[in-house]
This record gives structure tokens, sequence and C-alpha cells, in this order.
């Protein structure tokens, strides 16, 4: 399926404006999905990141891709803004943390 490009950029400019990425709005979005089909305030959705975040691996050839585990609390009914700043905070911190092996992790 396609998403209207008004709705994308609709979208776009909601995440822009709580200083998320479309990315983490998108996120926010499969979240209450995935919270109201299972019927749970605690999601957890994984999510692959280039591992690249050195300059020393930039030039070299190989995968470097980790799995990063972004988990958020859908409880209290949070309105979509309060949503995204949970998700945003969740993805950052991840990202802070992403040299940690998703092995070492679970």
């Amino acid at each position: 399926f396609s998403v209207p490009s008004e709705v994308t950029e609709a979208l776009r400019a909601a995440a822009s404006g709580q200083g998320a990425s479309l990315f983490m709005a998108l996120l926010s979005l499969f979240q209450i999905v995935l919270a109201r089909y299972c019927r749970q305030d605690d999601i957890a959705v994984g999510t692959p990141i280039a591992g690249r975040n050195r300059a020393e691996t930039e030039g070299l050839i190989g995968f470097f891709v980790n799995t990063l585990v972004l988990r958020t609390d859908l409880s209290g009914d949070p309105a979509f803004t309060e949503l995204l700043d949970r998700v945003k905070d969740t993805a950052l911190g991840a990202y802070d943390h992403q040299d940690l092996p998703f092995e070492r992790l679970v």
C-alpha cells in the first residue's frame, strides 16, 4: 500500500514540531496498533541500525548491523504528542547504546 504524500508531510511536520524524526512518528503509530491489537501497555519493537557510528568503520566493507530493542510504555492512554516524546526518548537512548550487541542484551 502507499501513503498519500499529504499524510506523510503532515506526519513529518508533527514529528518535526516535537523534535522527532519521521521514523519516530511512524514507530509511535506502529506501537499504538500493536498495543491495541495485543491489549498490552508495554510494547517492544526490534529495529536494525547500521552500526557505523565511528569514523574508523565508515570506510570498511562488512556487515555491522545491530538490532535495537525500542520498548515503550503506553499506559495512561497518552496523547500522540506525549507518546511521541516517550518514543523519541527511548530511541535516542537506544542510539546512545547501540554498540551493545543484541545477543548480549538478550
